[in-house]
């Protein structure tokens, strides 16, 4: 794998992609979507599926599990999580800008992480590279072709038995219907600091289906909570845990 410190190459990605690009590099540019700490449905799939910290250097192993990648990584967040408690870690993201800040974090934590800007449907990584895979909010971004697809590049990726964590925003959410439709369940955000993104909003079926051909589902899961005055306001998503067929 190749070190954080090396510059990403330059993109080649299919003209509709490289919109979608260009609007997260401006999220990531203006600093919107720089998270700091690793999402917490993703420790617990850590700990239930991988390993479990006990001490400030003991762990308790589930699987003997060595490379993970993390598809859509942002800057860097589950990079350094995973990391730092001795895997192998890669990212992948679509945003030049998301990779420039991960590669700085990993440098300066000196964390040796194989960081590329790329899509998610043609990963740039051979057949049974990895052990994990995860990815946290990314395949409820982009059009359900393309997320089956990116389903498929992560079972040719993972080795027999490895394991996919991914999340999807809910049909229950109360943001669902929200926006200009452009699709079933498929909506453009009307604001927050990922406005004018296509959010696409799973039903459960929806989200089994997404797996089931290649993956036996582990558990799956739902995180919600309610926020405003009243309480009426549902954030809502599934949460899956699979296993390479």
């Amino acid at each position: 794998m190749s070190t954080s410190g090396k510059s990403a190459p330059k993109r080649s990605l299919p003209e509709g992609i490289e919109v979608t690009a260009r609007q997260w590099d401006e999220v990531y540019r203006s600093k919107l979507n720089t998270m700091w700490y690793p999402n917490e449905d993703i420790i617990r799939f850590c700990a239930r599926l991988m390993q479990k910290r006990l001490t400030y250097d003991r762990y308790e192993q589930k699987r003997l599990l060595k490379d993970v990648l993390d598809l859509g990584c942002g800057n860097g967040r589950h990079v350094t999580f995973f990391a730092q408690q001795g895997f192998r870690v890669a990212g992948i993201d679509i945003s030049e800008r998301a990779i420039e800040w991960a590669r700085d974090w990993c440098r300066r934590e000196g964390l040796p992480c194989d960081l590329r800007v790329g899509d998610i449907t043609r990963l740039p990584f051979g057949d049974g590279t990895f052990d994990v895979a995860v990815s946290h909010g990314v395949l409820d971004h982009v059009p359900m072709e393309d997320a089956r697809r990116a389903v498929e590049e992560v079972g040719r990726v993972l080795r027999s038995g490895g394991l996919f964590y991914c999340d999807l925003r809910s049909s229950e959410d109360f943001e669902c219907g929200l926006g200009a439709q452009v699709g079933p369940n498929s909506f453009v955000l009307p604001h927050g600091f990922e406005a004018g993104l296509v959010q696409h909003f799973f039903t459960l079926q929806e989200a089994m289906t997404l797996v089931e051909r290649l993956f036996r589902v582990v558990y799956i899961e739902t995180n919600e909570r309610r926020v405003g005055a009243d309480l009426t306001r549902k954030f809502a998503r599934w949460i899956l845990a699979s296993e390479r067929l």
